[in-house]
Order: structure tokens, then C-alpha cells, then sequence
């Protein structure tokens, strides 16, 4: 997960935003975020749904994370 929590991470950044308003504007608490940029919290899809809209982005994008850090898990490219 820390993968996917490093990309929300850069995403939030690059969009300018800090973690307040990033959850904020995903209906989530602050700590909530934190954790998951931290990658010490599990996400559902409605969560990771609400983080990909409120930061304009396709969920895709956010779910590419996780599958580039499943490849590094299992060894494989892809």
C-alpha cells in the first residue's frame, strides 16, 4: 500500500493542496489521509474513489499503483 500512498502523496502535492484539503474535499478525516499516504492504512474503492475525484483523477490512475507494486511483490513486469 505504500505505493498507492506515495502516489496520492505526489498527486495531493502537485495539485497544490495540502492534506486538510485534499480530505476535506474526499469526505474524509485528516488522520484518514495521512494514513494512507503512509501506507499504514487499508483503503476501500468508495474511499479511493472519493480521493480520485477530488483530486481530478481517474481511479485507474490511483489503482496502477497498486498493481506496479503487486509486479515488484510477485517478480514479475506486469
Amino acid at each position: 500500500m505504500s505505493k498507492l500512498g506515495r502516489r496520492v502523496r505526489a498527486l495531493r502535492e502537485g495539485a497544490g493542496l495540502g492534506l486538510e484539503a485534499l480530505a476535506a474535499r474526499a469526505g474524509m478525516t485528516a488522520a484518514a489521509l495521512a494514513a494512507v499516504e503512509a501506507g499504514a492504512a487499508e483503503i476501500d474503492y468508495l474511499a479511493l474513489r472519493r480521493i480520485a475525484g477530488a483530486l481530478g483523477r481517474p481511479v485507474a490512475e490511483l489503482l496502477a499503483a497498486m498493481d506496479e507494486a503487486r509486479a515488484e511483490e510477485d517478480g514479475s513486469d506486469g
